[in-house]
């Protein structure tokens, strides 16, 4: 499978990054460590840190919820692939990237094997997106693959990618503090509702580049989009 996956890549060339690992291993626990960074404070005021339920955390279900505005399908049928599940998912990766990805980085410490797996991943399903982008636009270097074919790359992406992020939320969702996952979600959510709609594998994605990128991006898709007159590719609420 993954041999399939690398020779679908857009021209058929290595791309730097996309290689994947092997599923992580037990990543030490952290105590402590600061609040997330680059993260709204809530607005009713510092609050004293209270533990967190056992139940889905506010960033799995904003997560799940930006899949579903994504494939159109609400759990049920098969995904549809068109303009709107290529914006919606290529502003989920940039929102985590922007987000997420800078929290756990501080959080893994050492060990940041988990967190270099969900880059990994990312940066493959962005490549997925834009195979797919170019076949709908009817890109002459993509039409030749058949959308069965395109489709099946992109859920096996999408499959190895959502395992890794799983893993990477459910790992944050024992560590952090409830306040912590406050702020977390109001990141994403301000970083969804900004993001990029189209994919972009080979840009910078962190520190002080990815933010300039991520700006840069938002603001290039937003007049391509516009030009291009894309059926609902306007970002998600």
């Amino acid at each position: 499978m993954a041999a399939n996956r690398l020779s679908m890549r857009a021209g058929g060339r290595d791309r730097p990054g996309s290689s994947t690992t092997a599923d992580h291993p037990g990543v030490p626990v952290v105590p402590g460590g600061p609040a997330v960074p680059g993260v709204p404070e809530p607005r009713d005021g510092h609050q004293p840190d209270r533990e967190v339920s056992g139940g889905p955390s506010q960033i799995a279900a904003l997560v799940e919820a930006a899949y579903e505005r994504a494939l159109g399908n609400s759990g049920e049928g098969p995904p549809v692939w068109g303009y709107r599940a290529v914006a919606r998912l290529s502003g989920h990766l940039a929102a985590m990237h922007r987000a997420v990805y800078p929290a756990a980085r501080q959080r893994l410490g050492d060990d940041q094997q988990l967190l270099q797996r969900c880059r990994a991943e990312s940066r493959e399903t962005a490549w997925a997106l834009h195979v797919l982008q170019g076949h709908l636009a009817g890109d002459g270097g993509t039409t030749a693959r058949q959308p069965g074919v395109v489709h099946l790359w992109l859920e096996e992406c999408l499959d190895e990618y959502r395992s890794a992020e799983q893993a990477l939320i459910t790992w944050m969702h024992e560590r952090l503090t409830a306040r912590e996952h406050d702020q977390l979600a109001a990141g994403y959510r301000a970083a969804l509702a900004r993001a990029p709609t189209r994919p972009h594998p080979r840009g910078p994605h962190s520190r002080w580049p990815g933010r300039v990128a991520f700006r840069l991006h938002a603001l290039c898709d937003g007049l391509l989009d516009a030009v291009d007159s894309r059926p609902g590719v306007g970002r998600a609420p």
